[in-house]
């Protein structure tokens, strides 16, 4: 009999494979009630209501459309872009030509603020999808990297309405926990860590704290090259599978602009190489039999890459 792996449907969400995860689920007789969820919100459009705010509900559901066009109906994604922030820059009254993305999610931004709510927009992983939250608590954590220990400044943050495409696509099961912000600040989202784990200390500090020193030490870094190197700095802290099995069933190529994916796969190219001497190895069991061997490659590679 077939196990139901979480980590399997987690990794079609992540890859923006939405219709092979719900394929997946299908096999299970235990997630049929998921299963017709993803029917009723999907291929319904039964949009939800995850805000009593009018305003940020309204604004949220302009997004959630957008996502069921890319990811159930796989419309174009330019098309489905422009359809969004047109969407987006009539809810703000926009009433000329429409203007740059950027710019209309800076209008969008301040309708945000005005309910008493913080937003982040841009892209994840080459899809749009915002960060809409409550509040915002500033902290600080002494990290350790494989090159030094400093201070970095770290927001808490709680209370969120939307953490963008894969928080949908999961109904938030699953999704970003954090990101290294503009000013080198690392953003956490409370709801999802406990601080004295170590999956806080190592997948979120160490991995964030190595994005904001990476961008201080190449400003013409890659988002791809930011994740290889923080995903390696990953794998040299964990002492268990939980991140090489993670990496393992994340590795894939199909989209560019899926920069996590792209940065995982390349993970698992290099450690074949290395440890096994081929291109690349799709057994999992390989490496779960080398974890020691895995943290000096990651190293290895990290050294390298200086």
């Amino acid at each position: 009999m077939k196990v139901f792996d979480k980590q399997i449907y987690s990794s079609l969400l992540v890859k923006g494979n939405l219709h092979e995860a719900i394929n997946y689920l299908d096999g299970f007789p235990e997630q049929a009630e998921l299963v017709e969820k993803y029917k009723e919100v999907f291929q319904n459009h039964q949009l939800m209501t995850r805000s009593t705010n009018k305003v940020i509900d309204a604004v949220d559901k302009i997004y959630q459309a957008y996502y069921i066009d890319v990811f159930w109906h796989k419309e174009n994604p330019q098309k489905a872009e422009l359809k969004l922030f047109e969407n987006l820059w009539n809810y703000c009254g926009g009433n000329t030509e429409i203007a740059k993305d950027s710019f209309i999610e800076l209008e969008v931004e301040k309708i945000i603020r005005n309910e008493g709510f913080e937003f982040l927009g841009g892209d994840t992983a080459g899809f749009y999808g915002p960060y809409i939250w409550a509040t915002s608590v500033d902290e600080t954590y002494e990290v350790e990297l494989p090159y030094g220990v400093q201070q970095y400044a770290l927001t808490m943050m709680d209370g969120f309405i939307s953490r963008s495409w894969l928080d949908f696509l999961s109904f938030g099961k699953v999704g970003t926990g954090g990101w290294s912000g503009k000013d080198g600040t690392l953003c956490c989202i409370k709801s999802l860590y406990d601080t004295e784990s170590t999956h806080f200390k190592i997948s979120f500090l160490k991995h964030e704290a190595q994005h904001t020193l990476d961008k201080k030490l190449y400003p013409h870094i890659t988002s791809t090259e930011l994740e290889y190197r923080a995903k390696l700095v990953e794998l040299i802290y964990w002492e268990d599978e939980k991140i090489i099995t993670m990496i393992f069933h994340d590795a894939e190529t199909s989209d560019v602009r899926n920069t996590h994916a792209v940065a995982s796969h390349r993970i698992i190219s290099d450690l074949s190489k290395r440890l096994f001497n081929v291109a690349y190895v799709n057994d999992l069991g390989m490496f779960l039999t080398k974890l020691d061997d895995i943290r000096n490659a990651a190293q290895a590679l990290l050294d390298e890459w200086n």
